[in-house]
């Protein structure tokens, strides 16, 4: 084999991992987010995020359908620290989180089903619907 051969094969060979690369790397850069997608981890986020005891952070998922002023924003705080509380004392805190199933019911409102496991071994399946508020998904608290 000559050395103008071997050259040859070389860059043919060079220029096909190349193709091959920017194929793959193409594949991976175009998927988009589904909607069904974009919901179930918004929630998960949102829910670890409230079990971490960061509720404003929590509160920042969360559509309330309306403004809310400072003493309305402290109260919801308040039930929802209670609520983490009560929760922990009667079944512990929460080990997994793991969206089922989402249903899309239009292009903006959409219901996460996922399962909550906790500490003393129980096991629940629970619903939430969630709106799009812009580009977000939100949780909606009311119907």
């Amino acid at each position: 084999m000559c050395m103008s051969d071997r050259n040859k094969i070389m860059y043919a060979t060079r220029n096909a991992v190349c193709v091959v690369l920017l194929l793959v790397l193409s594949a991976c850069w175009g998927k988009e987010e589904s909607p069904k997608d974009k919901t179930k981890n918004t929630l998960k986020e949102a829910l670890s995020t409230l079990q971490s005891g960061n509720v404003d952070g929590y509160m920042q998922y969360v559509d309330f359908g309306c403004e809310m002023d400072s003493v309305q924003l402290a109260v919801m705080q308040c039930l929802l620290k209670q609520h983490l509380d009560r929760q922990a004392q009667q079944k512990g805190t929460i080990v997994s989180i793991e969206a089922v199933d989402a249903q899309m019911l239009g292009d903006s409102v959409c219901t996460v089903f996922y399962q909550l496991a906790f500490a003393d071994s129980t096991v629940e399946v629970v619903s939430q619907k969630m709106v799009r508020v812009g580009e977000n998904w939100k949780i909606r608290l009311r119907n």
